[in-house]
């Protein structure tokens, strides 16, 4: 301990006097990576807009995960039948209602994927949420 300083009974440090002594500041890496995170987020589109050509593989890689086969890809199936759950949850009741099985909506949109082929670069919100609609309307 030097002559000027004096001991501080808590910490057991010499400290200058007249000086205080402030923690050291912490926390700078985390809001750095918050803030890097955030950017990347809004660099994100806001809706997850699937074309129709995504639609279609996914579509075919349900079906051959259905025939259980070896090579078939687990998530993009998956893909499928959540992206059509997912419009059915979000819709049903407030635009569409459905009074049948669901189960019928692949075949629906088996059957316009088929007959447009033509549109395989439009978002699949373009053309499914009116052939729900036609399909399926609320009285």
């Amino acid at each position: 301990m030097s002559a000027s300083g004096r001991c501080c009974r808590v910490c057991q440090n010499p400290v200058n006097s007249g000086t205080t002594r402030q923690p050291p500041r912490t926390g700078w890496g985390l809001r750095l990576l918050l803030a890097c995170v955030g950017l990347w987020f809004a660099a994100l589109p806001v809706c997850a807009e699937t074309d129709t050509q995504k639609l279609r593989d996914f579509r075919a890689e349900a079906e051959a995960f259905n025939r259980q086969d070896p090579f078939a890809n687990a998530y993009r199936a998956g893909h499928y039948n959540g992206y059509l759950a997912g419009i059915i949850d979000a819709l049903q009741g407030r635009r569409i209602c459905f009074r049948d099985c669901v189960c019928e909506i692949d075949k629906l949109v088996e059957r316009h994927l088929a007959d447009h082929p033509a549109q395989q670069d439009t978002p699949v919100a373009s053309w499914l949420l009116p052939l729900l609609e036609r399909h399926y309307p609320c009285k």
